[in-house]
Protein backbone atom coordinates (compact mmCIF):
# COMPACT_ATOMS: atom_id res chain seq x y z
CA UNK A 1 0.00 0.00 0.00
CA UNK A 2 1.33 3.20 -0.81
CA UNK A 3 -0.43 6.11 1.45
CA UNK A 4 -2.64 3.79 3.14
CA UNK A 5 -4.26 3.11 -0.90
CA UNK A 6 -4.64 0.05 -2.39
CA UNK A 7 -1.73 -0.92 -4.77
CA UNK A 8 -2.59 -0.89 -8.24
CA UNK A 9 -4.20 -3.63 -9.96
CA UNK A 10 -5.90 -4.72 -13.00
CA UNK A 11 -7.84 -8.33 -14.23
CA UNK A 12 -5.47 -10.32 -15.67
CA UNK A 13 -8.60 -12.69 -16.69
CA UNK A 14 -9.79 -9.80 -18.85
CA UNK A 15 -6.59 -9.81 -21.01
CA UNK A 16 -6.91 -13.42 -21.94
CA UNK A 17 -7.28 -15.20 -25.25
CA UNK A 18 -10.50 -14.73 -26.41
CA UNK A 19 -13.43 -16.88 -27.55
CA UNK A 20 -13.82 -17.24 -31.34
CA UNK A 21 -16.91 -18.81 -31.90
CA UNK A 22 -20.25 -18.36 -30.56
CA UNK A 23 -20.95 -21.94 -29.05
CA UNK A 24 -17.62 -21.35 -26.69
CA UNK A 25 -19.68 -18.08 -25.22
CA UNK A 26 -23.16 -19.44 -25.11
CA UNK A 27 -22.36 -21.40 -21.22
CA UNK A 28 -21.46 -18.08 -19.99
CA UNK A 29 -24.65 -16.47 -21.59
CA UNK A 30 -26.73 -19.07 -20.12
CA UNK A 31 -25.86 -18.02 -16.89
CA UNK A 32 -26.11 -14.03 -17.69
CA UNK A 33 -29.85 -14.37 -18.68
CA UNK A 34 -30.35 -15.65 -15.35
CA UNK A 35 -29.34 -12.41 -13.10
CA UNK A 36 -32.00 -10.51 -11.41
CA UNK A 37 -30.48 -7.95 -9.63
CA UNK A 38 -28.21 -4.61 -10.93
CA UNK A 39 -27.53 -3.19 -13.99
CA UNK A 40 -27.30 -6.51 -15.47
CA UNK A 41 -30.02 -8.00 -14.63
CA UNK A 42 -31.78 -9.92 -17.53
CA UNK A 43 -34.01 -11.82 -15.46
CA UNK A 44 -34.23 -15.16 -17.28
CA UNK A 45 -36.24 -18.31 -15.92
CA UNK A 46 -40.01 -19.84 -15.55
CA UNK A 47 -42.32 -16.66 -15.52
CA UNK A 48 -44.69 -16.86 -12.78
CA UNK A 49 -47.76 -14.66 -12.40
CA UNK A 50 -46.21 -13.17 -9.09
CA UNK A 51 -43.37 -12.12 -11.30
CA UNK A 52 -44.13 -10.23 -14.58
CA UNK A 53 -40.73 -8.76 -14.99
CA UNK A 54 -38.68 -12.51 -15.58
CA UNK A 55 -37.94 -13.19 -19.24
CA UNK A 56 -39.36 -16.26 -20.71
CA UNK A 57 -41.51 -18.34 -22.87
CA UNK A 58 -43.29 -15.95 -25.31
CA UNK A 59 -42.01 -13.16 -25.05
CA UNK A 60 -40.25 -10.83 -27.91
CA UNK A 61 -37.76 -8.70 -27.00
CA UNK A 62 -36.22 -5.50 -28.44
CA UNK A 63 -32.14 -4.90 -27.78
CA UNK A 64 -30.83 -1.76 -28.84
CA UNK A 65 -27.15 -0.95 -28.99
CA UNK A 66 -24.32 0.71 -30.77
CA UNK A 67 -22.27 -0.71 -33.83
CA UNK A 68 -19.55 -1.69 -31.66
CA UNK A 69 -21.90 -4.45 -30.39
CA UNK A 70 -19.39 -7.91 -30.08
CA UNK A 71 -21.07 -9.76 -32.70
CA UNK A 72 -20.12 -13.07 -30.91
CA UNK A 73 -21.47 -11.81 -27.69
CA UNK A 74 -24.47 -10.42 -29.30
CA UNK A 75 -24.98 -13.82 -30.88
CA UNK A 76 -24.35 -16.32 -27.56
CA UNK A 77 -27.28 -13.91 -25.75
CA UNK A 78 -29.58 -14.52 -28.32
CA UNK A 79 -29.04 -18.50 -28.20
CA UNK A 80 -29.47 -18.07 -24.48
CA UNK A 81 -32.54 -16.37 -24.75
CA UNK A 82 -34.13 -18.37 -27.01
CA UNK A 83 -33.34 -21.14 -25.09
CA UNK A 84 -35.80 -19.92 -23.09
CA UNK A 85 -38.48 -19.36 -25.49
CA UNK A 86 -37.37 -15.84 -25.92
CA UNK A 87 -37.51 -14.15 -29.47
CA UNK A 88 -35.20 -11.47 -29.83
CA UNK A 89 -34.56 -8.87 -32.24
CA UNK A 90 -31.34 -6.19 -32.22
CA UNK A 91 -31.47 -3.18 -33.66
CA UNK A 92 -28.77 -0.43 -34.19
CA UNK A 93 -29.59 2.77 -32.42
CA UNK A 94 -27.66 4.84 -35.78
CA UNK A 95 -30.46 2.41 -38.03
CA UNK A 96 -32.88 4.18 -35.64
CA UNK A 97 -32.05 7.70 -35.49
CA UNK A 98 -31.25 7.44 -39.55
CA UNK A 99 -27.20 8.38 -39.17
CA UNK A 100 -23.98 7.29 -39.51
CA UNK A 101 -22.35 6.16 -36.60
CA UNK A 102 -20.59 8.43 -34.23
CA UNK A 103 -17.20 7.82 -33.41
CA UNK A 104 -15.96 8.86 -29.40
CA UNK A 105 -12.70 8.26 -27.62
CA UNK A 106 -12.48 8.89 -23.83
CA UNK A 107 -9.30 10.63 -24.82
CA UNK A 108 -12.11 13.52 -25.42
CA UNK A 109 -14.09 13.69 -21.97
CA UNK A 110 -15.20 17.06 -23.02
CA UNK A 111 -17.50 15.90 -25.41
CA UNK A 112 -19.65 14.74 -22.25
CA UNK A 113 -21.11 18.64 -22.42
CA UNK A 114 -21.91 18.88 -26.17
CA UNK A 115 -23.41 15.37 -26.77
CA UNK A 116 -25.64 15.97 -23.93
CA UNK A 117 -25.84 19.53 -23.96
CA UNK A 118 -26.75 20.34 -27.40
CA UNK A 119 -30.09 18.07 -28.15
CA UNK A 120 -31.98 19.44 -24.59
CA UNK A 121 -31.42 23.00 -25.63
CA UNK A 122 -31.93 22.29 -29.26
CA UNK A 123 -34.64 19.90 -29.25
CA UNK A 124 -36.45 19.32 -25.52
CA UNK A 125 -34.84 16.09 -25.12
CA UNK A 126 -35.26 14.95 -21.76
CA UNK A 127 -32.39 12.29 -21.94
CA UNK A 128 -30.84 11.57 -25.24
CA UNK A 129 -31.96 11.92 -28.70
CA UNK A 130 -31.54 8.07 -28.95
CA UNK A 131 -34.16 7.80 -26.12
CA UNK A 132 -36.50 9.91 -28.13
CA UNK A 133 -35.71 7.55 -31.76
CA UNK A 134 -36.22 4.42 -29.79
CA UNK A 135 -39.66 5.96 -28.35
CA UNK A 136 -41.54 6.90 -32.08
CA UNK A 137 -39.84 3.05 -33.04
CA UNK A 138 -41.85 1.27 -29.99
CA UNK A 139 -44.96 3.95 -31.16
CA UNK A 140 -44.86 2.68 -34.59
CA UNK A 141 -44.87 -0.88 -33.32
CA UNK A 142 -47.62 -0.73 -30.41
CA UNK A 143 -48.27 -4.95 -30.08
CA UNK A 144 -44.77 -6.32 -31.42
CA UNK A 145 -42.27 -6.09 -27.97
CA UNK A 146 -43.11 -7.62 -24.33
CA UNK A 147 -40.11 -5.53 -23.62
CA UNK A 148 -36.56 -3.46 -24.58
CA UNK A 149 -33.26 -3.66 -23.32
CA UNK A 150 -30.89 -0.25 -24.23
CA UNK A 151 -28.38 1.31 -22.38
CA UNK A 152 -24.92 0.75 -20.87
CA UNK A 153 -24.30 0.65 -17.36
CA UNK A 154 -26.52 3.92 -16.52
CA UNK A 155 -29.34 6.13 -16.68
CA UNK A 156 -32.47 3.30 -16.31
CA UNK A 157 -34.93 5.45 -15.07
CA UNK A 158 -33.87 8.40 -17.40
CA UNK A 159 -33.67 5.81 -20.27
CA UNK A 160 -37.37 4.66 -19.45
CA UNK A 161 -38.79 7.88 -19.02
CA UNK A 162 -37.57 9.23 -22.31
CA UNK A 163 -38.62 6.06 -24.18
CA UNK A 164 -41.34 4.60 -21.98
CA UNK A 165 -43.10 1.24 -22.96
CA UNK A 166 -41.77 -2.15 -20.94
CA UNK A 167 -38.31 -1.61 -20.55
CA UNK A 168 -36.67 -4.72 -19.05
CA UNK A 169 -33.37 -3.07 -18.16
CA UNK A 170 -29.94 -2.27 -19.48
CA UNK A 171 -27.82 -4.13 -21.88
CA UNK A 172 -24.39 -4.24 -20.65
CA UNK A 173 -23.17 -7.26 -22.94
CA UNK A 174 -21.74 -4.54 -25.94
CA UNK A 175 -18.24 -5.53 -25.04
CA UNK A 176 -16.28 -8.82 -24.85
CA UNK A 177 -15.01 -7.31 -21.72
CA UNK A 178 -18.32 -6.32 -20.10
CA UNK A 179 -19.62 -9.89 -21.47
CA UNK A 180 -16.91 -11.40 -19.69
CA UNK A 181 -16.46 -9.44 -16.84
CA UNK A 182 -17.06 -11.12 -12.66
CA UNK A 183 -18.96 -8.10 -12.02
CA UNK A 184 -21.44 -9.75 -13.74
CA UNK A 185 -20.90 -13.12 -11.45
CA UNK A 186 -21.49 -11.12 -8.17
CA UNK A 187 -24.21 -13.14 -6.73
CA UNK A 188 -27.96 -11.41 -6.84
CA UNK A 189 -28.29 -11.83 -2.79
CA UNK A 190 -24.85 -10.98 -1.78
CA UNK A 191 -25.09 -7.24 -4.17
CA UNK A 192 -28.52 -6.99 -2.95
CA UNK A 193 -27.25 -6.89 0.87
CA UNK A 194 -24.05 -4.84 0.18
CA UNK A 195 -26.58 -2.21 -1.58
CA UNK A 196 -29.40 -2.41 1.84
CA UNK A 197 -26.68 -2.05 4.09
CA UNK A 198 -25.39 1.41 2.34
CA UNK A 199 -28.69 2.69 2.90
CA UNK A 200 -28.77 1.47 6.28
CA UNK A 201 -25.74 3.97 7.02
CA UNK A 202 -28.15 6.99 5.40
CA UNK A 203 -30.30 6.95 7.84
CA UNK A 204 -28.51 7.92 10.81
CA UNK A 205 -27.25 10.91 8.99
CA UNK A 206 -26.33 14.16 10.76
CA UNK A 207 -23.95 15.34 7.85
CA UNK A 208 -21.77 13.81 5.64
CA UNK A 209 -18.23 14.82 4.29
CA UNK A 210 -16.31 13.47 0.96
CA UNK A 211 -12.63 13.89 0.43
CA UNK A 212 -10.16 12.19 -2.25
CA UNK A 213 -7.04 12.58 -2.62
CA UNK A 214 -7.58 14.21 -6.03
CA UNK A 215 -8.65 17.29 -4.16
CA UNK A 216 -12.51 16.60 -3.56
CA UNK A 217 -13.48 17.73 -0.03
CA UNK A 218 -17.10 18.63 0.11
CA UNK A 219 -20.15 18.36 2.71
CA UNK A 220 -23.33 18.73 3.71
CA UNK A 221 -25.95 19.22 6.79
CA UNK A 222 -28.72 16.82 7.16
CA UNK A 223 -31.69 16.93 9.24
CA UNK A 224 -33.43 13.86 11.44
CA UNK A 225 -36.61 14.56 8.59
CA UNK A 226 -33.80 14.10 5.75
CA UNK A 227 -32.23 11.50 7.07
CA UNK A 228 -35.51 9.58 6.83
CA UNK A 229 -36.26 10.55 2.98
CA UNK A 230 -32.97 10.16 1.67
CA UNK A 231 -32.88 6.19 1.43
CA UNK A 232 -36.39 6.04 -0.41
CA UNK A 233 -35.00 7.50 -3.14
CA UNK A 234 -31.29 7.08 -2.99
CA UNK A 235 -32.21 2.83 -4.02
CA UNK A 236 -30.85 2.10 -7.67
CA UNK A 237 -29.43 -1.44 -7.54
CA UNK A 238 -25.82 -0.96 -7.84
CA UNK A 239 -26.26 3.05 -8.10
CA UNK A 240 -26.58 4.07 -4.52
CA UNK A 241 -27.17 8.26 -4.44
CA UNK A 242 -24.73 9.41 -2.06
CA UNK A 243 -26.00 13.13 -2.27
CA UNK A 244 -29.22 13.45 0.26
CA UNK A 245 -30.61 16.35 -1.88
CA UNK A 246 -30.50 13.73 -5.32
CA UNK A 247 -31.79 10.87 -3.43
CA UNK A 248 -34.93 13.63 -1.63
CA UNK A 249 -35.57 14.88 -5.70
CA UNK A 250 -35.04 10.96 -7.12
CA UNK A 251 -37.95 9.83 -4.68
CA UNK A 252 -40.50 12.22 -3.73
CA UNK A 253 -42.74 14.93 -4.75
CA UNK A 254 -41.40 18.31 -6.11
CA UNK A 255 -43.22 20.01 -3.12
CA UNK A 256 -41.18 18.04 -0.47
CA UNK A 257 -37.98 18.39 -2.85
CA UNK A 258 -38.81 22.13 -2.86
CA UNK A 259 -39.16 22.27 1.19
CA UNK A 260 -36.10 20.24 1.74
CA UNK A 261 -33.66 22.12 -0.63
CA UNK A 262 -34.38 25.17 0.89
CA UNK A 263 -32.93 23.92 3.62
CA UNK A 264 -30.68 21.34 2.54
CA UNK A 265 -28.54 23.62 0.04
CA UNK A 266 -27.24 26.40 2.09
CA UNK A 267 -25.43 23.67 3.73
CA UNK A 268 -23.96 22.06 0.58
CA UNK A 269 -20.18 23.17 -0.08
CA UNK A 270 -16.92 22.59 -0.23
CA UNK A 271 -14.54 21.63 -4.02
CA UNK A 272 -15.26 18.31 -5.58
CA UNK A 273 -11.79 17.67 -8.00
CA UNK A 274 -10.70 14.90 -10.80
CA UNK A 275 -9.98 13.81 -14.00
CA UNK A 276 -12.81 11.50 -15.18
CA UNK A 277 -16.79 11.71 -16.23
CA UNK A 278 -18.79 9.57 -17.97
CA UNK A 279 -17.13 10.19 -21.38
CA UNK A 280 -13.63 10.28 -20.72
CA UNK A 281 -10.70 12.18 -19.32
CA UNK A 282 -9.41 15.49 -19.37
CA UNK A 283 -6.82 17.60 -17.35
CA UNK A 284 -7.84 18.05 -13.64
CA UNK A 285 -10.39 19.73 -12.81
CA UNK A 286 -11.86 21.73 -9.97
CA UNK A 287 -15.27 22.81 -8.95
CA UNK A 288 -15.87 24.90 -6.06
CA UNK A 289 -19.41 25.00 -4.24
CA UNK A 290 -21.01 27.22 -2.10
CA UNK A 291 -24.54 27.02 -0.96
CA UNK A 292 -25.29 24.22 -3.32
CA UNK A 293 -24.21 25.82 -6.48
CA UNK A 294 -20.97 25.89 -8.38
CA UNK A 295 -19.37 29.43 -7.69
CA UNK A 296 -16.05 28.56 -9.83
CA UNK A 297 -14.48 25.72 -12.19
CA UNK A 298 -11.09 25.85 -12.47
CA UNK A 299 -8.57 24.12 -15.08
CA UNK A 300 -10.30 21.09 -16.98
CA UNK A 301 -8.98 21.80 -20.27
CA UNK A 302 -11.45 21.96 -23.26
CA UNK A 303 -13.96 20.36 -20.49
CA UNK A 304 -13.60 23.43 -18.67
CA UNK A 305 -14.00 25.92 -20.80
CA UNK A 306 -16.99 24.53 -22.19
CA UNK A 307 -18.59 23.75 -18.37
CA UNK A 308 -17.53 27.35 -17.49
CA UNK A 309 -19.70 28.09 -20.85
CA UNK A 310 -22.63 26.25 -19.47
CA UNK A 311 -22.66 27.81 -16.38
CA UNK A 312 -22.96 31.26 -17.68
CA UNK A 313 -24.88 30.64 -20.56
CA UNK A 314 -27.80 29.87 -18.16
CA UNK A 315 -27.06 31.43 -14.93
CA UNK A 316 -30.69 33.54 -15.63
CA UNK A 317 -32.39 30.55 -15.80
CA UNK A 318 -35.04 30.49 -12.64
CA UNK A 319 -36.46 26.86 -12.96
CA UNK A 320 -39.65 26.30 -10.94
CA UNK A 321 -39.50 25.02 -7.13
CA UNK A 322 -35.36 25.32 -7.40
CA UNK A 323 -34.27 28.05 -4.76
CA UNK A 324 -32.17 29.91 -6.58
CA UNK A 325 -31.23 31.46 -9.82
CA UNK A 326 -29.25 29.46 -12.07
CA UNK A 327 -28.28 26.12 -13.69
CA UNK A 328 -25.34 24.78 -11.66
CA UNK A 329 -26.62 23.00 -8.90
CA UNK A 330 -24.95 20.66 -6.78
CA UNK A 331 -26.96 17.17 -7.56
CA UNK A 332 -25.36 13.82 -7.12
CA UNK A 333 -22.59 12.11 -5.63
CA UNK A 334 -23.46 8.58 -6.67
CA UNK A 335 -21.54 5.46 -5.16
CA UNK A 336 -20.30 2.22 -6.74
CA UNK A 337 -21.11 -1.27 -5.17
CA UNK A 338 -20.05 -3.91 -6.81
CA UNK A 339 -16.07 -5.06 -5.93
CA UNK A 340 -15.19 -6.86 -9.26
CA UNK A 341 -16.18 -4.27 -11.63
CA UNK A 342 -13.32 -2.41 -13.50
CA UNK A 343 -12.86 0.21 -16.23
CA UNK A 344 -13.00 -1.68 -19.44
CA UNK A 345 -10.08 -1.17 -22.31
CA UNK A 346 -12.92 -2.24 -25.04
CA UNK A 347 -14.03 0.73 -26.54
CA UNK A 348 -12.68 3.04 -24.09
CA UNK A 349 -10.56 4.49 -27.34
CA UNK A 350 -13.05 4.01 -30.43
CA UNK A 351 -16.42 3.15 -29.97
CA UNK A 352 -20.16 4.27 -30.91
CA UNK A 353 -21.43 5.04 -27.50
CA UNK A 354 -21.06 8.37 -26.17
CA UNK A 355 -20.18 7.41 -22.32
CA UNK A 356 -17.40 5.40 -23.25
CA UNK A 357 -16.54 5.40 -19.27
CA UNK A 358 -19.16 3.99 -17.15
CA UNK A 359 -18.19 0.67 -16.11
CA UNK A 360 -15.66 1.72 -14.49
CA UNK A 361 -18.36 3.79 -12.06
CA UNK A 362 -20.04 0.39 -11.14
CA UNK A 363 -16.24 -0.14 -9.04
CA UNK A 364 -17.31 -0.35 -5.03
CA UNK A 365 -16.34 3.05 -3.93
CA UNK A 366 -16.03 5.02 -6.70
CA UNK A 367 -18.07 7.91 -6.98
CA UNK A 368 -19.35 10.20 -9.56
CA UNK A 369 -20.40 13.34 -8.83
CA UNK A 370 -22.67 15.36 -10.76
CA UNK A 371 -24.11 19.10 -11.38
CA UNK A 372 -27.16 20.66 -13.07
CA UNK A 373 -31.00 21.23 -12.33
CA UNK A 374 -32.52 18.99 -12.60
CA UNK A 375 -36.41 17.11 -11.82
CA UNK A 376 -39.23 15.14 -13.24
CA UNK A 377 -42.09 17.42 -12.57
CA UNK A 378 -43.46 18.65 -16.02
CA UNK A 379 -44.03 21.97 -14.93
CA UNK A 380 -39.97 21.94 -14.65
CA UNK A 381 -39.39 20.10 -17.79
CA UNK A 382 -42.25 22.34 -19.83
CA UNK A 383 -40.13 25.22 -18.71
CA UNK A 384 -36.80 23.89 -19.33
CA UNK A 385 -38.20 23.31 -23.21
CA UNK A 386 -39.92 26.49 -23.60
CA UNK A 387 -36.87 28.20 -22.59
CA UNK A 388 -34.26 26.25 -24.70
CA UNK A 389 -32.27 25.16 -20.83
CA UNK A 390 -31.09 22.22 -20.04
CA UNK A 391 -33.43 19.67 -18.45
CA UNK A 392 -31.48 17.89 -16.28
CA UNK A 393 -28.07 17.39 -14.96
CA UNK A 394 -25.18 16.03 -17.05
CA UNK A 395 -21.26 17.06 -16.20
CA UNK A 396 -19.60 14.46 -14.37
CA UNK A 397 -16.18 14.67 -12.11
CA UNK A 398 -15.41 10.31 -10.92
CA UNK A 399 -13.40 10.04 -7.95
CA UNK A 400 -11.21 6.60 -7.32
CA UNK A 401 -10.14 7.14 -3.38
CA UNK A 402 -12.70 8.88 -1.45
CA UNK A 403 -13.48 8.89 1.97
CA UNK A 404 -16.73 8.79 2.81
CA UNK A 405 -18.21 9.89 6.28
CA UNK A 406 -20.72 10.27 7.96
CA UNK A 407 -21.78 11.92 11.05
CA UNK A 408 -24.38 9.68 13.37
CA UNK A 409 -27.09 12.16 15.03
CA UNK A 410 -27.31 9.83 18.35
CA UNK A 411 -23.40 9.82 19.08
CA UNK A 412 -21.94 12.92 17.10
CA UNK A 413 -19.57 9.90 15.88
CA UNK A 414 -18.19 10.19 11.92
CA UNK A 415 -18.24 6.79 10.27
CA UNK A 416 -16.58 5.84 6.90
CA UNK A 417 -18.75 4.52 4.61
CA UNK A 418 -15.74 4.29 2.21
CA UNK A 419 -12.43 4.48 3.26
CA UNK A 420 -9.74 5.54 0.94
CA UNK A 421 -11.84 3.73 -2.01
CA UNK A 422 -12.81 1.18 -0.17
CA UNK A 423 -16.03 0.29 0.82
CA UNK A 424 -16.74 -0.32 4.68
CA UNK A 425 -19.73 -2.07 4.30
CA UNK A 426 -17.75 -5.01 2.32
CA UNK A 427 -16.29 -5.65 5.96
CA UNK A 428 -19.87 -6.16 7.77
CA UNK A 429 -20.21 -9.25 9.00
CA UNK A 430 -22.99 -10.30 7.28
CA UNK A 431 -21.66 -9.33 4.20
CA UNK A 432 -18.90 -11.69 4.73
CA UNK A 433 -21.03 -14.07 6.39
CA UNK A 434 -23.46 -14.49 3.15
CA UNK A 435 -20.12 -13.90 0.99
CA UNK A 436 -19.15 -16.97 2.57
CA UNK A 437 -21.49 -19.22 1.08
CA UNK A 438 -20.40 -18.66 -2.41
CA UNK A 439 -16.74 -19.30 -1.23
CA UNK A 440 -13.79 -17.84 0.59
CA UNK A 441 -15.33 -13.91 1.42
CA UNK A 442 -11.76 -12.39 1.53
CA UNK A 443 -11.69 -13.48 -2.77
CA UNK A 444 -15.53 -13.31 -3.26
CA UNK A 445 -15.32 -9.32 -1.84
CA UNK A 446 -11.85 -8.64 -3.07
CA UNK A 447 -11.43 -5.97 -5.64
CA UNK A 448 -10.48 -6.90 -9.30
CA UNK A 449 -9.28 -3.76 -9.60
CA UNK A 450 -7.78 -0.53 -8.16
CA UNK A 451 -6.59 2.25 -10.75
CA UNK A 452 -3.31 3.63 -10.80
CA UNK A 453 -2.65 7.28 -9.96
CA UNK A 454 0.79 8.07 -10.14
CA UNK A 455 1.65 10.25 -6.60
CA UNK A 456 -1.62 8.63 -5.14
CA UNK A 457 -1.32 5.02 -4.72
CA UNK A 458 2.08 4.58 -6.77
CA UNK A 459 5.01 6.29 -7.52
CA UNK A 460 5.40 9.70 -9.43
CA UNK A 461 4.35 13.04 -8.92
CA UNK A 462 0.37 13.42 -8.81
CA UNK A 463 1.00 16.93 -10.95
CA UNK A 464 3.13 16.30 -13.27
CA UNK A 465 2.61 12.48 -14.18
CA UNK A 466 -1.17 12.28 -13.95
CA UNK A 467 -3.08 15.85 -13.09
CA UNK A 468 -2.22 16.89 -16.76
CA UNK A 469 -2.27 14.25 -18.87
CA UNK A 470 -4.67 11.39 -17.34
CA UNK A 471 -5.42 9.63 -20.83
CA UNK A 472 -1.42 8.40 -21.29
CA UNK A 473 -1.56 6.86 -17.73
CA UNK A 474 -4.69 5.19 -18.29
CA UNK A 475 -4.05 3.97 -21.66
CA UNK A 476 -1.15 2.02 -20.02
CA UNK A 477 -3.02 0.62 -17.53
CA UNK A 478 -5.86 -0.96 -19.14
CA UNK A 479 -3.36 -3.42 -20.81
CA UNK A 480 -2.91 -4.45 -17.81
CA UNK A 481 1.25 -3.40 -17.75
CA UNK A 482 1.95 -3.03 -13.69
Amino acid sequence: MANGFDDPRYPAYSLEKRATSVEELVPIARHRVTKRYGFPALSGGPKMSSDPGRVGEGDRLLIVTHETQDPLVLEAMKVALSELGTTVDHIYISDLMGREPIEYSAADGWREIPDRLNPMVEKGVTHTAAGHALRDYLRDRPDTYSGYYVGEAGGAVHWHRAVGGTMRGQWLFTTYQSFMSRGNTLPDELWRLIDLKVLERFRVASAVRITDPQGTDVGWEVTEEQAKLWPKGAYIPGHILGSTIQGIRFGHPVAQFVEQARTMMPTIEGVVAGTGNHTGYFPHIRVTVKGGMIRSIEGGGKYGELFNDVLERFSHAEYPGFPYRGWGYFNDASIGTNPKAYRHGDGLWKYHEPTTNLPERLRAGVLHFGFGAEHWDETFLTYARENHFPTMHFPHVHVYFPTYEIRDRETGEWRKLIDKGRLTVLEDDDVRRLAGIFGEPDEVLAYDWVPNIPGVNSPGDYEKDFAADPVSVIAWEVKGEF
